[in-house]
C-alpha cells in the first residue's frame, strides 16, 4: 500500500500491511453512514460479489482477480474475503432485516470501529488505485449499509439453479447468524416441523440447502433490483458454458478492459460437471422443488410448472366430494 494512502488510513508496519487506523472525529451531523462515507471516499467504489454459497463464486473471483482486481488480503481457499465475515455476522446478528436505526444516526462505538477495522484488514496489502472489492456470499444480507457507505460500489449478484445447490451441502440454521440467513428470524424454533438443528440437517440437508437457496436468492434479487444499474446478475451456469463473452460482459459492467490472456488462461480450467447434478437424485428433487418451484419458475431454471400426479388429482377429488358432503350434512341438521 502507498505511503500517502497509509498515512490517510493507518500506519505501516515493518511487512508493509496497514494496521487499522483509530476512529477520529469526522465532524457533526450525519450520523456514522455519512461518516464512513467519507473516511472511505479517496477509494475507488468496491466491487462486491454476492450469492447462495455453493453457487461457483469462487470461478467468478479468481477471474476479476486475474484482472487485476484485488480481492482482499485475508482470503480462505474459496477466495472468500475472511476479514469482512465479523461485520457480516454482527450486523446481520442484531439489526438484519430492519437496518432503520442505523440510518441517519449514530451507530454504538464498537459498531463503528468494527467497520472500519474488517475494511482495513480486507485491505492489507492493496495499493491504494487498483480496482478492489471482495466475494463473500451473506453479504447479501448487509448489501443496504454497504451500498449506503459506497455509493458508487458495483455489485455482481451470482445465481445458479436451485436444484443443483439444494445437494451441495453447507451449514445447518442452528445458530441466530444461520437462522436469520435462512429465515430472516434469529428466534425461530423449528419450520413446519422441521427441527432447526445440526442432526436434522444432516438426514434431510437437501429440504435445508433449498430453503437456505430460495431466502438467499429473494432478498438478494430484491436489494438488487433497488440498486438499479449498480447491480448486474450473472448465472453461474452461463458463466461455465461462455465463459469468455460472459466475463467479457460483467468487466464490461465494472469499466475494466478485458485481459484477454488472462481469459483464456482461467477458460482452461472452468468445470462443468456439477451443472445439472440433480437429475441423479430423483427422489429428493421432487422434495425440493415442492418448496422452490415458484422461485425457479420466476428465474426460467424451470420451462412450465410441474404437474399433479394422477393419484394427487384422484386423492384432492376424493377431499373435494367429502367436503361438498360435510357442508350438505351441516344444512340438513340445521333447525
Amino acid at each position: 500500500m502507498s505511503k500517502a494512502y497509509a498515512k490517510n488510513w493507518g500506519s505501516e508496519n515493518r511487512a508493509g500491511a496497514v494496521a487499522p487506523a483509530r476512529l477520529r472525529p469526522v465532524g457533526a451531523g450525519g450520523g456514522t453512514i455519512d461518516r464512513l462515507r467519507r473516511r472511505f471516499a479517496d477509494l475507488p467504489p468496491p466491487v462486491v460479489i454476492y450469492n447462495k454459497s455453493h453457487s461457483g463464486s469462487r470461478l467468478l473471483a479468481q477471474m476479476l482477480a486475474d484482472q487485476g482486481v484485488f480481492i482482499g488480503g485475508k482470503l480462505n481457499e474459496s477466495n472468500d474475503a475472511m476479514a469482512i465475515l465479523p461485520l457480516i455476522e454482527r450486523l446481520v446478528e442484531d439489526y438484519y432485516p430492519n437496518y432503520q436505526t442505523l440510518w441517519d444516526q449514530e451507530w454504538p462505538t464498537d459498531l463503528e470501529a468494527l467497520f472500519v477495522t474488517a475494511l482495513m484488514e480486507h485491505l492489507t496489502g492493496y495499493d491504494g488505485r487498483s480496482p478492489w472489492g471482495w466475494k463473500l456470499c451473506e453479504t447479501t444480507y448487509i448489501i443496504p449499509i454497504i451500498a449506503a457507505v459506497f455509493p458508487q460500489a458495483r455489485f455482481i449478484h451470482l445465481l445458479r439453479d436451485g436444484q443443483d445447490v439444494a445437494f451441495s451441502d453447507h451449514v445447518p440454521p442452528q445458530a441466530r447468524f444461520w437462522r436469520k440467513v435462512y429465515f430472516n428470524n434469529g428466534d425461530i424454533q423449528g419450520w413446519r416441523g422441521l427441527s432447526l438443528t445440526n442432526r436434522a440437517y444432516v438426514r434431510r440437508p437437501h429440504i435445508y440447502n433449498a430453503l437456505h437457496w430460495m431466502n438467499a436468492v429473494e432478498v438478494g434479487r430484491s436489494y438488487g433490483a433497488m440498486l438499479h444499474g449498480r447491480c448486474l446478475e450473472v448465472r453461474y451456469e452461463d458463466l461455465c458454458q461462455d465463459f469468455i463473452p460472459v466475463s467479457r460482459r460483467i468487466l464490461g459492467f465494472l469499466s475494466l478492459a478485458p485481459v484477454e490472456a488472462a481469459l483464456t488462461a482461467r477458460s482452461a480450467t472452468v468445470r462443468r460437471g456439477a451443472i445439472g447434478k440433480h437429475h441423479q437424485r430423483r427422489r429428493q428433487r421432487r422434495e425440493v422443488l415442492r418448496l422452490i418451484e415458484p422461485t425457479l419458475l420466476s428465474l426460467g431454471y424451470l420451462e412450465a410448472p410441474s404437474r399433479p400426479s394422477p393419484l394427487w388429482q384422484v386423492r384432492e377429488r376424493w377431499y373435494s366430494i367429502l367436503r361438498q358432503a360435510g357442508k350438505m350434512w351441516g344444512r340438513m341438521r340445521r333447525p
